[in-house]
């Protein structure tokens, strides 16, 4: 009689055969997870830029939505038929999550024969014989980070600025000026002219750039990365992405 000498799996070799698959499933898992996290945020920041460029060609377009008024101290914004007239936008943000894009419009009430002399800076203020800029607190938009992701400054602190983007009835040029650390007009607020016209000056239109850190809160440990507005900016192609690996954007 002949027997058949058929061993099987021993139980270590067993335990050892399911312990090494389930690393390499974990390690194909956590893999594919960190790639997703970062396609993410690659997306979060790309979108941000996004919303930022939209503003300049809205802008440029004056773009408006007739059914919503703009107060202008008692005027509506009615095309050809009324002295206030759409200028631009008003970006702020107080916590560096939220995206508040508000429209600004100006009354030429009290415009003079000397106004179209007047240069992009002095154009859009009142004292300087120009417009009565206002922000509309009636017509606002806004936009969530996505993917958990928030904008920070360089020590990790959430953000706060303004950037106030207008079209110069004078020259038809865009202008933007920024406020890089505070926000001068309140979100909640219905009408101002004061606080937005402050932010209107030369330093805030020739000198004043904007790069803002977008961090990941978690969703992956990568460097980050950040767009940045550059001063004097007049249109979309002002705003530009710094890579996480480009050490100048100065974000840790």
């Amino acid at each position: 009689m002949k027997y058949s000498n058929q061993d099987g799996f021993t139980i270590i070799e067993t335990i050892l055969f399911l312990a090494i698959t389930g690393l390499l499933v974990a390690a194909i898992l956590i893999g594919s997870g960190n790639s997703i996290n970062t396609q993410r945020y690659r997306d979060s920041v790309s979108s941000f830029q996004s919303i930022l460029q939209q503003q300049y060609s809205d802008v440029n377009n004056v773009n408006h939505d007739q059914a919503t008024q703009i107060d202008c101290e008692g005027e509506y914004y009615n095309r050809g038929q009324s002295d206030c007239v759409l200028l631009g936008r008003l970006i702020t943000t107080t916590d560096g999550r939220t995206i508040n894009v508000q429209k600004v419009a100006g009354c030429d009430c009290s415009v003079t024969e000397a106004t179209p002399l007047l240069n992009d800076v002095d154009v859009f203020r009142t004292e300087a014989g120009g417009y009565d800029t206002y922000v509309s607190g009636v017509m606002r938009e806004k936009y969530d980070m996505e993917w958990g992701s928030a904008l920070v400054n360089s020590d990790g602190s959430p953000m706060q600025f303004s950037i106030l983007i207008l079209l110069s009835p004078n020259s038809g040029m865009i202008r933007t000026f920024i406020d890089p650390d505070s926000v001068v007009y309140s979100p909640t607020s219905t009408h101002s002219s004061t606080s937005v016209q402050s932010m209107i000056t030369e330093d805030a239109l020739v000198n004043q750039s904007l790069t803002m850190c977008v961090s990941s809160n978690g969703l992956f440990t990568g460097p980050k990365s950040a767009v940045r507005i550059g001063a004097n900016s007049t249109g979309p192609s002002g705003i530009e992405t710094l890579g996480g690996g480009d050490a100048s954007n100065g974000c840790n």
